[in-house]
Formats: C-alpha cells, sequence, structure tokens
C-alpha cells in the first residue's frame, strides 16, 4: 500500500504542472483564431476603430500575449476566473454555475441509460459469440458509432417533434412542472447516449471474451457451477476492470456537456454555453471552461487508478509490483 500511496502522491503532484501546460496551449490558440473579441461590443456598421481600441484597451486585450495570460493565470491560482465579456460582465463562477446542473443532469442521464443497455447486450454477444444476437449487436454497435450525432439529432427533431408532434425538440421545459418535463430530457439523452451505448457494448463484449476463455473460468465450470454463477459471480467482476476506465473517461463530459447537441436542442447547459463563448470570442469562459474539465479529467485518471486497486488486488503501484 504505501507504493501506491507514493504512486497516487506523484500522480496528483502532476496535476499542477499539467493544467498549466493546458492553459498556456488554449491560451495560445485563442490568440491564433481570427476574429476580435471587441467585435462583439459594436455592431457590424458602428465598428470605429477608435472605439474598438478602446474597448481592446478596456479588455486588456492590447497587452502582450505573455502580460495577458500571467495576469489571468495570476487571478487564477485564488479561483478567480475573471469576468464574462459579454454576458454583462457577470462572473464566469457564476454562469458556469448556472449552466453546470443541466448538462450534468442529461449526461449523467445518458450515461446511465448507457450503461442499462450495453452491459446485458455486452454480456449476452459474449456468451453468444457469432450468433444472430451478436451479429445484430455488432452491427447495431458500428451504426451507432457511425451516425454523426448532429444528424441524428435533427432526424428525431423532424420526426418525432415536427411531424408526429410526439415530444418538444428545444430547450429544458423551465416552464413546465411535474411528469410534463420529463419528455423535454427523451430526445437529448437518446442523442447522447447513443454512441455510448455503442462504445460500452463493444467493449464489454470484447472484455467478457477475454475473461471467459481464462482457465480459472474452466476450473469454476469443472467444480459444478451453473454458469450463471461462472458468469455473474467470477466472470462479470474481472471482466468490468477494464470498463472502469472507459465509462470513467466518459465522465468529464458531464462538465464539458455534449457542445454540439445541447446547441441543437438549446439546452441550457456547459456545452451551449462554450459554443455561445466561442462565437462570441467570450475568452475568460472558454479558458474556464478548458481548465475545469482539463483538471477534472486529471483528477478522475487518478481516482480511476485508485479503484483499480479495490476491484482487483492484483494490481498494485509499488516498485516491487
Amino acid at each position: 500500500m504505501a507504493g501506491n500511496s507514493a504512486y497516487i502522491i506523484r500522480r496528483l503532484l502532476m496535476i499542477g504542472p499539467l493544467l498549466v501546460g493546458l492553459s498556456i496551449i488554449i491560451f495560445l490558440l485563442l490568440q491564433l483564431t481570427p476574429g476580435d473579441p471587441a467585435l462583439a461590443f459594436v455592431s457590424e456598421q458602428n465598428n470605429d476603430p477608435v472605439v474598438l481600441e478602446r474597448i481592446r484597451e478596456d479588455l486588456g486585450l492590447n497587452q502582450s500575449i505573455p502580460v495577458q495570460y500571467f495576469k489571468w493565470a495570476r487571478k487564477l491560482v485564488v479561483g478567480d476566473f475573471g469576468t464574462a465579456y459579454t454576458y454583462n460582465n457577470k462572473s464566469v463562477l457564476t454562469l458556469i454555475g448556472e449552466r453546470a446542473w443541466p448538462t450534468v443532469q442529461i449526461q449523467g442521464l445518458s450515461i446511465i441509460v448507457a450503461l442499462m443497455i450495453s452491459l446485458p447486450v455486452g454480456i449476452v454477444s459474449a456468451t453468444r459469440q457469432y450468433s444472430a444476437i451478436d451479429n445484430t449487436a455488432t452491427v447495431g454497435a458500428f451504426v451507432g458509432l457511425a451516425i454523426p450525432q448532429f444528424w441524428f439529432a435533427l432526424l428525431l427533431q423532424l420526426f418525432l417533434g415536427v411531424q408526429l408532434g410526439l415530444l418538444p425538440i428545444a430547450t429544458q421545459g423551465q416552464d413546465v412542472d411535474g411528469l410534463a418535463r420529463a419528455q423535454y430530457y427523451i430526445l437529448p439523452t437518446v442523442v447522447l447516449a447513443l454512441p455510448l451505448i455503442a462504445t460500452f457494448a463493444r467493449f464489454m463484449r470484447s472484455s467478457m471474451l477475454e475473461v471467459i476463455r481464462q482457465d480459472y473460468i474452466n476450473t469454476a465450470r469443472a467444480k459444478g457451477l451453473d454458469e450463471r454463477n461462472v458468469l455473474y459471480r467470477h466472470a462479470l467482476k474481472n471482466a468490468l476492470i477494464p470498463m472502469v476506465t472507459v465509462i470513467g473517461l466518459q465522465l468529464p463530459r458531464m462538465l464539458s456537456g455534449g457542445v454540439i447537441v445541447e446547441a441543437i436542442f438549446a439546452w441550457p447547459g456547459l456545452g451551449n454555453l462554450g459554443y455561445e463563448a466561442i462565437l462570441r470570442r467570450d475568452y475568460p469562459i472558454i479558458l474556464a471552461l478548458t481548465v475545469i474539465t482539463g483538471a477534472f479529467l486529471l483528477i478522475l485518471n487518478v481516482i480511476i487508478d485508485i479503484i483499480y486497486v479495490f476491484i482487483d488486488p492484483r494490481i498494485g503501484y509499488g516498485r516491487s509490483s
């Protein structure tokens, strides 16, 4: 355990330098992209160069890139992500706080739905390899991965929302109470869950196939254990170990949001906030969302490593291991 603790501490200490590198890269990329944030404050007909220069000076955009970065990073150290350019001088953290819960809701629902469908499909596909069920699941998984989310979202909006009128096609239903509001979650959840179902099902099938061919599974069968006990008590637990990584890598979506999907469904989440900020060239919001998502992903990787040790005692991170 001492080796595991030292490894985890090293990983945690690396988060700081990695975040610094991430912030520098994103900051430089924003500076290199075309466009001028000052243009968001004036109309196209009233883009007087004098007015634009004054706006740049007020925002600090007329300073050199290193000076701009260090001024922003100094505030970041104390948890100040600055003020949004184009949201009535609102605090970036306040905006993120207002938009975070809708994104967590829809992303959490999509992951839960994906797991409820994909895990049984993956298990059945592995235990009945090359059967009609397995072939159907394989084709379905490839189709689910190949379908563009924006196209699938527009298709559902057109047929289920516009032509059939079965489901609402936009917003979170803020003005609707009770169970009627749940229908606003159906379409975005389905769109977000489709590629997850395909990914999880394929990984579950591959992991399960690898485990059920191991010698200890044959030994369990030779001892007379029934097939259900062998699969769900012995094989499934070990097959879920690689799935922890796959599932964990999807969790940062709960903060970053599905940008295109939220924009299509006018979902008031972080993805839509990021989309609007990119269109408006609102630097503080883009930088804040990037750094927060990056930090969440780095910390999550450490948590996954810790979970591995508890799931499989054979795993260790010490030098003796």
